[in-house]
């Protein structure tokens, strides 16, 4: 192994090379202070492999010359010998090339499970039914109803709310999405209001069913205060639903749906749609502000 010499070599390339002592200079251009050049130059400090390059770069030398005094350097049998500086730089080389290759693979496989999620995602929503803009699904409008803080639902049937079973095993009735979210949103200390049809069969004791079933999802006589049903004036031509949402709240924890319902929020985060009347796709239509306006006007005037 050769000797290491670069505090002597670095000593005469300061002292007798371009910058003919001026240390300030060398220090300056080294961006080290004199304290740490006088180290390195005294043997007493090595010097990062940065600052060996920035140093040969300086001074127009070779790292085996800052390093041994002299360059390459012919081994036995004429084979180039290239120190332990081009050793170890290749080493490092190689070991970057091999961290590359690592995090390649990594992204890879990152761009893998994301191609696969996005497919899942896509059949998914294939599965479900097509909508056009200003429409939402059952899925969406769900969601949607999450959120809202005051929900006011103008309907002739609750069949989405509750579930009749009738089967040789079980007879009874059963709480649908609707009413989970329903529950959800009363033990939120929020409030709804149902206004039915006159001509809905047994209204009555479907309002009561409903209660049965919200209790069951372990909500107080006290939360049911705040879920008034009552009977429209007259017989609807179609359902509506108004909600006032929690816009911070959407937009925070579904903000996907929040763009896609935006240019129809009315004042006060005040939103509303109207049920699917006849329609293969089960679509819900949202209202422009204007006829939220005329939603709340027909509302008032069926709950006189």
């Amino acid at each position: 192994m050769r000797e290491v010499k670069l505090a002597a070599t670095l000593k005469r390339l300061v002292d007798e090379g371009e910058f003919q002592g001026n240390r300030r200079q060398v220090c300056a251009e080294l961006n080290i202070t004199p304290a740490a050049l006088s180290q390195y130059i005294r043997g007493q400090t090595m010097p990062s492999v940065e600052k060996l390059i920035a140093m040969a770069d300086l001074f127009k030398v070779s790292l085996d010359f800052l390093m041994f005094g002299e360059d390459t350097v012919a081994g036995p049998g004429g084979v180039l010998e290239y120190g332990p500086i081009a050793r170890y730089m290749e080493v490092s080389i190689s070991s970057i090339r091999a961290d590359i290759a690592a995090e390649t693979a990594f992204v890879a496989k990152i761009g893998t499970i994301l191609t696969d999620q996005i497919t899942e995602a896509a059949r998914t929503a294939a599965r479900r039914a097509m909508t056009l803009h200003g429409m939402l699904d059952r899925v969406q409008i769900l969601e949607l109803e999450r959120f809202s803080e005051d929900s006011t639902i103008v309907t002739g049937n609750l069949d989405d709310d509750i579930v009749e079973v009738n089967s040789d095993i079980e007879r009874g009735m059963a709480a649908g999405n609707f009413i989970t979210v329903v529950a959800e949103n009363l033990a939120k200390k929020r409030r709804y209001h149902f206004v039915l049809s006159p001509d809905m069969p047994d209204r009555e004791q479907v309002a009561q069913r409903y209660r049965t079933l919200l209790l069951g999802k372990g909500l107080s006589r006290k939360d049911l205060e705040r879920c008034r049903f009552s009977v429209a004036a007259s017989n609807l031509f179609v359902g509506f639903g108004l909600y006032t949402l929690d816009v911070d709240g959407l937009r925070r924890k579904s903000p996907v749906l929040f763009q896609y319902v935006e240019p129809y929020l009315g004042n006060g985060g005040r939103v509303g749609y109207i049920e699917p009347p006849s329609s293969p796709f089960q679509a819900f239509f949202l209202m422009d502000r204007g006829r939220q306006q005329s939603a709340s006007e027909a509302l008032a005037r069926l709950c006189q």
